[in-house]
């Protein structure tokens, strides 16, 4: 649910700014992943009545340092916007993602 929700997030921006390719969709797809289950994580705590567990806290901050990672990747953070551009195609009508 919450990873789903990420990968519409993302992704049209991802396409508009030409950042990705076929290639990339497995990337874009386990950064989706990672923060769905940062966010999934969060939602199981909250309900904890206070209670804290700590193999959730490690596996949430592991999921956290994996989705910066790869939000690296692909210009999804403010500090890697600048370094990541997009696809110099001349062609504005080309989908990137057109697996035709």
């Amino acid at each position: 649910m919450f990873a789903k929700a990420e990968w519409h997030r993302v992704m049209p921006r991802l396409i508009d700014d030409r950042i990705i390719t076929k290639a990339d969709l497995g990337g874009v797809e386990d950064f989706c992943l990672a923060r769905g289950l940062v966010r999934e994580i969060d939602a199981i705590m909250r309900n904890a009545d206070g209670a804290i567990d700590l193999k959730l806290v490690r596996a949430q901050d592991k999921s956290m340092q994996t989705a910066r990672q790869l939000a690296a990747e692909y210009g999804l953070s403010p500090t890697s916007r600048t370094r990541v551009g997009g696809r110099d195609d001349d062609d504005d009508d080309t989908n990137p993602l057109d697996i035709r």
